[in-house]
């Protein structure tokens, strides 16, 4: 009941901010943002306090979602000051990244996964990244001077999709890396509508602000909640 109270709260604070991003960037927004940060992260709790027998699954997801939260707050701010973008831009996806790395430390904690197929993850996600600096014209995007970040960026978001695409075929389908995946591909579409709005014209319209951040919290909202589900 805890954390169905917190997932439905959380859903409910997280949509509010949806609405109050398409409309720009203030300080009153970013409150929103924060509280939809921690209301995921309260959701994970919630989770965890149900299944403890997963404390360290769960212990590393929740501080995953603690960088991320890091991350929502600096590239915030970004839109704030904008005088001070590049440092602001550079440590959300820092934290964004180390916070994947957890993510993907979780997965693999539980997981049976072979070094060959995590060799096999790597060096496709290795592939996706190289993909989408040479994608970058087609996209119609411009990286500029953040190319290195972004690749860096794009093969630690995709590996932990791959991590959990694995593991979903290495367990039988287990409903946790079932749900995983799902969270995993959220983020990804996040991280794709986001490149838009900062590297691309024309593409930071309301609606893209708003799905952007609708898939984001979906995307954390469904990962914290596969505490319920592992094995």
């Amino acid at each position: 009941m805890f954390y169905l109270i917190t997932l439905v709260l959380g859903a409910v604070v997280a949509l509010i901010f949806c609405c109050k991003r398409a409309k720009g960037f203030g300080v009153g927004t970013l409150m929103w943002k924060i509280a939809s940060s921690l209301c995921f992260l309260l959701t994970g709790v919630a989770a965890l306090v149900t299944h403890p027998e997963n404390t360290t699954y769960g212990a590393l997801l929740l501080f995953g979602g603690a960088l991320g939260m890091c991350g929502d707050i600096t590239l915030d701010l970004k839109g704030i000051y904008e005088q001070d973008k590049k440092p602001f831009m550079y440590s959300g996806f820092i934290f964004f990244l180390i916070g994947h790395l957890f993510y993907q430390a979780a997965i693999l904690l539980k997981a049976n996964l072979s070094i060959v197929t995590i060799l096999i993850c790597v060096g496709v996600c290795l592939v996706f990244g190289i993909l989408n600096l040479l994608g970058e014209k087609l996209m119609k995007l411009h990286f500029g001077e953040y190319k290195l970040i972004v690749f860096l960026y794009s093969v630690i978001l995709a590996l932990t999709v791959a991590f959990a695409v694995a593991a979903m075929f290495a367990s039988g389908f287990e409903r946790a890396y079932i749900v995983f995946v799902v969270g995993g591909v959220l983020f990804m579409l996040s991280d794709l509508i986001l490149s838009g709005t900062y590297f691309g014209e024309g593409k930071d319209r309301p609606v893209d602000y708003f799905t952007n951040h609708f898939a984001y919290y979906a995307s954390q909202f469904v990962i914290m909640s596969t505490i319920m589900f592992v094995k």
